[in-house]
Parts: C-alpha cells; sequence; structure tokens
C-alpha cells in the first residue's frame, strides 16, 4: 500500500521542466571554463565552501524533509517523516565534518594520523582500514554499525597514505567535467556524489536530477549556491533523452550514475536489440569513464 501511494504521489507531481539542448551545452560550457580553477584552488579556500555548505543545510533541513514528505506522501504525524531527516539534509551535514577533517590533514600533512590505529590485514595480506565509527556521535546515530573499507592487492599499511587524497597530489591538475546522474528515493545520494566529485574527484559538476527527484532542485540550488554562482555546478532536469545527451557530450569527461544495472547498460551499452550484444561482447557505445551506485549488500 505504502508502496503504491509513493508511486502515485510521485507521478502526480509538478516537476521541473527539462533542460533543452542549448541550456544543456551552455551549462557544460560554462563549468568547462571553470574546472581547472576549481581543480587549482586552494585547500583553505574549498574548506570554506564547506563552511557555507553546512549554514545553509541548517537553513533548508525543515523545507527539505517537508518536500520530501509531501513528495512521497507521508502524511503529517507519520514516523517514516523521521526516516526523511536521516536519508536527506542529516545525511549530507553528517559527512561534512569527516570531509573537512580530511582536507585539513591534506592541507597539514598529518593523513597519517586518521589512519593510525584502524589499519589491519586480512589473512590473505589485503589491507583493511576501518572507517566507522570513529566519533562519539558515530556510536549514537549508528549504534552496532562499522564500515571498513579494503584496499587493492598490492597496498600494504606502510604504504597505505601514498594511496590516499591522490587527487591533491598532482600538481596543477587541469580539472575535469564530471556529470552526476542523480535519481532514487534517497534524497542526499544525489548532493552527496556531487561533493564526493567536487572534492575527492576534483571535478566541477552537472548534476541532472530525474523526474522522480526533480523536487529537490529549489532546496539543492540554495544549498549549493556559492557553488553556482562561481560556475563550479549547475542543475539540470529531465528524463532519458537529456541523460542521454548530456552521457553522450564531448564536454563530459566523467560519469557517476546512482540507479538501476538496466540504466548503467543503457548508458555504457545503448538501447534496442544490439544492446545485449554489446553488452555480451563488452563493446561500450561510449568511453568517458562511468562509476555506478547500483544497489548494495546491507
Amino acid at each position: 500500500m505504502r508502496e503504491r501511494l509513493y508511486r502515485r504521489r510521485m507521478t502526480t507531481m509538478t516537476t521541473h521542466p527539462d533542460s533543452t539542448p542549448a541550456t544543456i551545452d551552455a551549462a557544460l560550457a560554462a563549468l568547462a571554463e571553470s574546472k581547472t580553477e576549481w581543480a587549482q584552488l586552494p585547500i583553505s579556500l574549498k574548506l570554506a565552501y564547506l563552511d557555507g555548505l553546512r549554514e545553509r543545510v541548517d537553513r533548508v533541513a525543515e523545507r527539505w524533509v517537508e518536500a520530501a514528505a509531501t513528495a512521497k506522501g507521508l502524511p503529517e504525524g507519520s514516523p517514516l517523516r523521521g526516516e526523511e531527516w536521516q536519508i536527506g539534509p542529516w545525511a549530507l551535514a553528517y559527512i561534512l565534518t569527516p570531509l573537512a577533517r580530511t582536507l585539513q590533514a591534506v592541507q597539514d600533512g598529518t593523513l597519517a594520523d586518521l589512519v593510525e590505529g584502524r589499519v589491519r590485514q586480512r589473512a590473505d595480506g589485503q589491507t583493511v582500514v576501518r572507517v566507522m565509527p570513529t566519533r562519539a556521535s558515530d556510536r549514537v546515530l549508528a549504534s552496532g554499525l562499522s564500515v571498513d573499507v579494503w584496499m587493492e592487492p598490492g597496498v600494504t599499511p606502510e604504504g597505505l597514505t601514498d594511496t590516499m587524497a591522490a587527487f591533491y597530489r598532482q600538481e596543477d591538475p587541469p580539472g575535469a567535467v564530471s556529470l552526476v546522474l542523480g535519481a532514487g528515493n534517497v534524497s542526499s545520494i544525489a548532493p552527496l556524489d556531487v561533493l564526493h566529485m567536487l572534492y575527492a574527484e576534483g571535478s566541477v559538476v552537472a548534476l541532472k536530477l530525474n523526474p522522480v527527484n526533480a523536487y529537490l532542485g529549489p532546496i539543492l540550488r540554495e544549498v549549493f549556491e556559492e557553488f553556482i554562482e562561481s560556475g563550479y555546478l549547475r542543475l539540470l532536469y529531465g528524463g532519458a533523452d537529456v541523460g542521454e545527451r548530456l552521457t553522450r557530450h564531448d564536454l563530459v569527461e566523467a560519469i557517476h550514475v546512482t540507479g538501476s544495472a538496466a540504466t548503467h547498460d543503457a548508458i555504457v551499452y545503448g538501447t534496442g536489440p544490439d544492446a545485449a550484444v554489446r553488452k555480451e561482447r563488452d563493446e561500450p557505445q561510449i568511453h568517458t569513464p562511468v562509476s555506478s551506485e547500483l544497489g548494495g549488500v546491507s
């Protein structure tokens, strides 16, 4: 019943008009002009952008949750509205502190301090780092939950820090334009993907919101207003046709998609009767690097 209500509500919502080809071209051209500036921006200034982001998340949090609850048809007083806090503004606000701490460590040359006492090796020698819990609040808000990151084979505990914050080890990086295809009913995923591309990958971002979550557009525009004004982020809207134009655009240098495996395959291998053959032969129709979040084991 809840699923039917959600689907019906989402299909009847007023969504943002689809971005036109001219709007898409202009947005990507503006990002391309700003990509090197962002890539080479001093860490101190990137930290200042995070401080502003934190303030605006606090400012929009209640409106964000209300918009998500309305989109999903959750009535006033429903305990499910509490979940919208957790998977919406709280999730974005939560990541800002460790992200800022990591950037500060990069600037100070103290990355090793972040992993001290948290590194172990599996029986086969693979290096593993415990990344959560790290704070007292982790143990309260995510009681019983722990997160490990398994390093690629060959990364040793002694050489671990050499693989951390790889983007920031480059000298005068040229930057890149990344496309984030944000979908799904977890409202924090798209902005978290944007942050990853901006800060971990060092690229400017075109974020396309799917019709299912286009209602987030005004909220995210306010949250990321400084990034947008500086030319480091653009918001775009539309369905598969807009996504296809974006994924095949000459100015897009990396793609990240959150969605279904079918969406991923349509991007990489195309659609139609020959798509399955191309996938079987691993003959992608695009050669832009694609990263994906297509589900999880949890």
